[in-house]
């Protein structure tokens, strides 16, 4: 018996996990590079094709059931059309069994409000298909005894709004995830999520930019903030190569577990590649990694991230 009542509470737990975990605040790499999958407005500017990929372990530690994600985010600006085109696709692996996989399109329409000010409009539709897979839950003995040993899976279509305003040095943004999802978060359905976000850019010199960035995100009782930095170096004497790095700490304080993260990276070309490491100060002080890949193909020749003041990223 007293095996069983291991089981259940643990069970319990891996599903209150992934409750927690339903709806991941946007890390620091996707909200300085690439921010459609939280927000269809916030493509930028820039006539190129960019694609961004982030992959994502954490909790290494933790063993089975430990949560795993991937972002895909592709978009396209026109110019003359004044409007950004683009896809995201993220999938999810989170506690025993659960897992999620969200397919979306984003429009996004730019209207200039003055020389240097531009504001974007944002909209995002498709849909989040969640599953649970009892056969992978290793407590699926005592799942099976209170008679739930159905594999469960559900679609939903999923819609997301956002606006962005930018000038030369910063930029305010704010969107709304699953409209309309009003009910508490579950394994087989999201619940609406805010975000509100700013960002600077403070250029030095023409070697160095430092890009300071707040995030907040609520989604049901789960509150994120999340604040930090990155700085930006194109000394080297190679034509188009940029290092960066840079840090954030982040709170949820529906878990209370604070963290803190660094991650570096690099530019060359139309490539982009980047490392971050995480610190979680949970109860196991479990960590976690992120994969950060980009390539930004250009279809017009543009200026340089520095001396282009109204192109956004």
């Amino acid at each position: 018996m007293r095996k069983y009542i291991i089981s259940i509470i643990l069970a319990a737990a891996s599903c209150f996990t992934a409750f927690a975990q339903h709806e991941v605040a946007p890390s620091l790499s996707s909200q300085i590079f690439s921010r459609i999958n939280f927000n269809p407005a916030g493509m930028g500017n820039s006539e190129s094709l960019n694609i961004f990929s982030q992959s994502r372990m954490q909790w290494i530690g933790f063993g089975d059931g430990a949560p795993k994600s991937t972002i895909l985010n592709i978009h396209y600006f026109h110019e003359n059309w004044k409007s950004g085109f683009g896809g995201t696709m993220t999938y999810d692996q989170i506690g025993f069994g659960n897992r999620s996989i969200t397919a979306k399109l984003a429009y996004m329409y730019n209207l200039d409000l003055s020389e240097k000010g531009l504001i974007s409009f944002g909209l995002g539709a498709g849909i989040n298909q969640f599953s649970k897979d009892y056969s992978d839950d290793k407590y699926d003995q005592t799942l099976d005894m209170l008679g739930v040993i159905d594999n469960e899976s559900k679609i939903n279509p999923d819609i997301d709004f956002g606006i962005e305003y930018s000038m030369p040095y910063f930029m305010i943004g704010a969107s709304i995830s699953h409209i309309g999802m009003m009910d508490d978060i579950t394994t087989l359905k999201p619940t609406q999520t805010y975000y509100g976000y700013a960002r600077g850019y403070i250029p030095f010199n023409e070697q160095w930019q430092l890009a300071p960035t707040v995030l907040y995100m609520n989604s049901g009782r789960s509150n994120v903030l999340d604040a930090g930095a990155v700085v930006f170096y194109q000394g080297l004497d190679i034509e188009h190569f940029l290092l960066w790095g840079g840090t954030n700490v982040n709170c949820n304080f529906f878990t209370a577990a604070p963290g803190v993260a660094v991650m570096i990276g690099m530019e060359y070309n139309w490539f982009r590649v980047g490392y971050a490491y995480e610190a979680s100060f949970g109860v196991k002080n479990y960590n976690s990694h992120d994969l950060i890949l980009g390539f930004n193909i250009k279809t017009k020749k543009e200026h340089s991230y520095a001396s282009n003041k109204k192109r956004r990223k």
